[in-house]
């Protein structure tokens, strides 16, 4: 047997194997610390992914409702001119009607004479015609 102060060679396999899985120990913390930290760099990067998506899909949202909007105005502009257009039609149609309202009330004493005198005067012609010369003489 050996004495205290002696090492055999299983005791120093054994602290061979100790410093062996110690240093395996080391590397394998510092592996899992630089794991980690692409984790934390794969996470970060994955929520400013995150946010510039939601910042997109907020603008393009923001835009569809700004561009909403300007249809909705040009829409309610362009009914409002077809109203206006419809009302202004309106209204030369009611002074046209109005106008031809005025007419017809007009009192006919002056075109029923003109009709009278057109037909006497045509009727004194045939009448003329039949006593004229054919018969006269």
């Amino acid at each position: 047997m050996a004495g205290r102060g002696t090492r055999t060679a299983k005791m120093l396999e054994y602290e061979r194997q100790a410093e062996e899985r110690e240093r395996e120990m080391e590397v394998m913390n510092e592996e899992r610390n630089r794991m980690v930290e692409e984790l934390i760099k794969i996470q970060r990067e994955q929520d400013r992914i995150a946010q510039e998506e939601y910042e997109i899909s907020q603008y393009y949202e923001a835009e569809a409702l700004r561009h909403a909007e300007e249809v909705r105005i040009h829409q309610v502009r362009r009914h409002q001119e077809r109203i206006r257009d419809h009302e202004a039609r309106l209204r030369d149609h009611e002074a046209t009607s109005e106008a031809f309202a005025k007419i017809i009330a007009m009192p006919a004493k002056q075109t029923r004479d003109r009709q009278v005198s057109f037909q006497a005067s045509l009727g004194n012609r045939l009448v003329g015609r039949a006593n004229g010369p054919g018969q006269g003489g």
